[in-house]
């Protein structure tokens, strides 16, 4: 007796592509960032990783005070569900995308996380050197495990010791996604062929606008503003903008002041609700956002 066909598992990074979802003005909102060294197993929320559990209020508490994000991270090459020992300190990064700086530390105990995590005022061992995070967080979605290990793989051989595999970056529909830090640039939807080009090609300048998701201390307006004026204004480039001006003319409206080489640009960016989508592989049906964006005359 034949067995009827299985129906092709849901896939959100599918779907969104599809639906002719847009990245941009999806980058989280994080000024700061703490990465703590863990090889796994991951669970949905950082916070509950073992041994963190052991402090998570007081660590909870000191990342809230400045607003600092949470992430895992550990180097690529581990299958997730491997239990793996690490061997002595774990490494820790405190990421001030403000200021441009990334503070480099190591832990041994939870106690240690907590003490770090009042450190943005005196970053440890500061760099400005870039860090490339990529989301392989397959429990919380197949799609970045799918994709996110194949970036990570061969972001790792084009940039040696820069890459690391972390925990949800948000925006699983977009999957592969990935991170610039400390700079705070998103991208979503890289593969194996475009991640190596569109990483490379933002070291130098250049923004991929149809993989960019924007950057992670503007909101979204000002991400899709910027996004705008990048692609339609000559002599326009990411490296050096000013932080955008943003006024707001009603709860889902905004004006956005981009300045261009001292000339201001002006966008006027609406929000729109969609409807109900399954915008990640197991969770239900959730509206997105949908800007829409226009220079006032």
């Amino acid at each position: 007796m034949s067995q009827s066909a299985q129906p092709p598992r849901f896939r959100c990074s599918v779907a969104a592509r599809e639906r002719g979802d847009v990245p941009v003005g999806t980058a989280v909102p994080a000024p700061y960032w703490m990465l703590v060294g863990h090889p796994g197993p991951w669970p949905p929320k950082p916070i509950a990783t073992e041994p963190l559990t052991e402090v998570a209020d007081e660590l909870s508490a000191e990342l809230n005070r400045v607003g600092a994000r949470l992430q895992l991270v550990r180097r690529h090459g581990r299958l997730e569900g491997d239990l793996v020992e690490a061997d002595g300190d774990q490494p820790v990064f405190l990421v001030d995308v403000r200021r441009g700086l990334v503070g480099r530390s190591t832990w041994q105990t939870p106690q240690d996380l907590v003490a770090l995590a009042r450190r943005f005022d005196d970053l440890p061992d500061p760099t400005s050197e870039p860090l490339f995070l990529v989301c392989t967080h397959g429990r919380k979605d197949v799609c970045c495990a799918i994709d996110g290990r194949v970036v990570a793989a061969v972001l790792d051989d084009v940039l040696p010791g820069a890459v690391w595999e972390t925990t949800h970056l948000g925006g699983d529909r977009f999957a592969g996604n990935a991170v610039v830090l400390p700079e705070g640039s998103m991208y979503g939807r890289l593969d194996g062929e475009s991640a190596p080009r569109v990483l490379l090609d933002h070291l130098d300048g250049r923004v991929d606008l149809d993989r960019w998701r924007g950057r992670c201390v503007w909101s979204p307006a000002a991400q899709v503003a910027v996004h705008d004026v990048l692609g339609s204004e000559p002599g326009a480039s990411l490296p050096g903008l000013p932080d955008p001006a943003v006024s707001v003319l009603a709860a889902d409206r905004w004006l956005v002041d981009v300045e261009v080489a001292g000339v201001r640009h002006r966008r006027e960016v609406v929000r729109r609700m969609s409807e109900g989508h399954q915008l990640t592989c197991s969770g239900g049906s959730k509206q997105q956002a949908l800007f829409a964006v226009s220079a006032p005359a």
